[in-house]
């Protein structure tokens, strides 16, 4: 039986979820609570209040991540401008799910906090509704809400996580340690199914009506890190010495490194970055030459288009992270939040102070779910990069190339070196270094990018 709440508070809610389409502003509730066939009743109810074609409806099993596109799975499901997403369980309960298996999650516990303050400040409502309940409660309307747990449990009725791992002494303190100014919880005690309801739904339509007239708490951006920046000691004047030879032996150990890579269960993210005409493409060419397809994605990055304007800037990215044991390697990449977007004037100033932590909170979580990333820098002087613009433009089967923006980009040579030397000293992180490749000679610069692959995976791998 469906349950009822005020024709007043539906009516609110009904305004609200149109304000939010109208506005195209983007609202995130997290459910979360010890009874999963509790939360699905309770969730279930919420969905059928609002009109469907406006929601984003997303079940997280908290055990299983075994990637980097499962741990950031996350962000692919956030919710567009105009839509309400719904998260059935989330990092919560994987984080809940590790401590209860003996795991220290203090340090994961700031990476989901750096995940919350990347969607707030990208402007998603966040409000978090944990269901609190006692065992008895638990019990009895775990039958009442949805159906008794038994030998016949399937992924509709299982709650995929043991209740007792969600007593007091685990998840209070947790809730009292993630409750912040921009996403504060909300604890809501089951009771009867309408009375439940209208706290849920008042709950909710406070909370977003508020961040809608007063806007979300900005939390400040955190001071940078200072990394190396290994462009400073990059020698431009290094060339290959026997280029064929160790193309070829690179690419055998390349070969032999990815059936080693698919069998350990790992990833591999390799970034390209660079001057315009630095050899990217041609290093990516010569990097997969040696791979078998069925294990690598080349995502070529570009301007945002169609529904990726609609979502935050690292959502498009999520979509092409590897599964275990497969390689992603982006020619170009989320960089150009810290790049082409400030110097275009295509984010604000504010957006950019939090790139940087937002970008090694993104690839921490990659790495921690078993991602081995590396990150090149395609380094070419001034003079080189006019020469080979020339070139491009000389030769009728390469004119394609170049185009007359990157002739513009040409222009802000200096104001481009400025920006780079800030986005490596800030994201220069042990566990997604960058490396930079003197590409003066373009034959030097490949085979130091399938040198630094070669070596990387034989280090992680070991």
């Amino acid at each position: 039986m469906a349950s009822t709440i005020s024709d007043e508070l539906a009516q609110q809610l009904t305004l609200l979820q149109r304000r939010i389409v109208d506005e195209k502003k983007k609202a995130l509730v997290i459910f979360e609570g010890r009874s999963g066939r509790v939360m699905g009743r309770v969730i279930n109810e919420f969905m059928n209040l609002l009109e469907p074609r406006g929601i984003l409806y997303s079940h997280f099993i908290p055990e299983d991540v075994g990637s980097p596109r499962d741990m950031l799975r996350y962000i692919s499901r956030e919710p567009a401008d105009g839509v309400i997403g719904i998260y059935d369980r989330s990092w919560f309960s994987h984080l809940v799910a590790k401590a209860n298996a003996g795991g220290d999650i203090t340090e994961d516990t700031d990476t989901a906090m750096a995940l919350e303050r990347y969607f707030t400040n990208n402007g998603i409502v966040i409000v978090k509704i944990f269901l609190n309940m006692s065992d008895e409660a638990m019990e009895s309307l775990g039958k009442e809400f949805g159906s008794k747990r038994g030998k016949n449990d399937t992924f509709l009725t299982d709650d995929h996580i043991d209740p007792k791992k969600w007593r007091e002494k685990l998840i209070m303190p947790l809730i009292a340690r993630t409750t912040t100014v921009e996403a504060p919880w909300d604890i809501v005690d089951v009771s009867e199914l309408d009375v439940t309801m209208s706290t849920v739904v008042h709950t909710f339509v406070s909370r977003v009506t508020h961040a809608l007239e007063f806007g979300i708490p900005q939390t400040p951006a955190l001071p940078s890190p200072a990394f190396p920046n290994p462009r400073r000691e990059a020698d431009l004047s290094q060339t290959a010495k026997s280029y064929k030879g160790e193309l070829e032996a690179l690419s055998k150990q390349i070969s032999e490194l990815q059936l080693r890579l698919a069998a350990s269960g790992r990833s591999l993210v390799l970034v390209f970055e660079g001057w315009d005409a630095a050899g990217k493409g041609g290093s990516i060419k010569r990097l997969v030459r040696a791979m078998n397809p069925r294990g690598y994605y080349v995502r070529p990055v570009a301007a945002p288009v169609s529904d990726e304007r609609l979502h935050t800037y690292l959502w498009r990215f999520t979509y092409n992270l590897p599964k275990a044991g497969h390689v992603t390697i982006y020619d170009r990449s989320w960089y150009g939040r810290m790049m082409v977007e400030p110097i275009e004037g295509l984010c604000s100033d504010q957006e950019y102070a939090h790139a940087a932590e937002e970008i090694r909170s993104f690839e921490k979580q990659i790495h921690d779910s078993g991602g081995i990333v590396i990150k090149f820098w395609m380094e070419i002087s001034s003079g080189e990069q006019l020469a080979r613009f020339q070139a491009r433009q000389d030769n009728p089967y390469k004119q394609w190339k170049i185009t007359d923006e990157d002739w513009r980009n040409r222009e802000k040579w200096d104001v481009y070196e400025r920006y780079i030397d800030a986005m490596i000293e800030s994201t220069n992180s042990p566990y997604a270094p960058w490396v930079v490749v003197e590409s003066e000679d373009k034959k030097f610069g490949r085979l130091k990018v399938l040198r630094t692959v070669v070596d990387t995976l034989k280090r992680e791998l070991a």
